[in-house]
């Protein structure tokens, strides 16, 4: 599970600085790192994390609110 989520972080940095240098969000780029680690394509993410990914997104989504409410005065 750690080799996949090193496989993930690693990846995703790489091809958003890879998008930004061609002048593209890098979102985009961890978009992408989704679609080629993911279980349709290389499927490099062990099974085990494709089981939690629910409850991570759950957490991640609670995290961004939480980061949205902390500076929405600056917005």
């Amino acid at each position: 599970m750690l080799i996949s989520l090193s496989y993930i972080f690693l990846a995703g940095m790489f091809l958003s600085w890879l998008c930004k240098k061609m002048r593209l969000p890098g979102l985009l780029g961890m978009i992408f790192t989704g679609i080629l680690l993911g279980p349709y394509c290389l499927g490099l993410i062990d099974s085990s994390l494709l089981n939690i990914s629910s409850e991570l997104r759950k957490i991640a989504l609670t995290v961004s609110y939480t980061h949205l409410r902390a500076h929405e005065t600056e917005l």
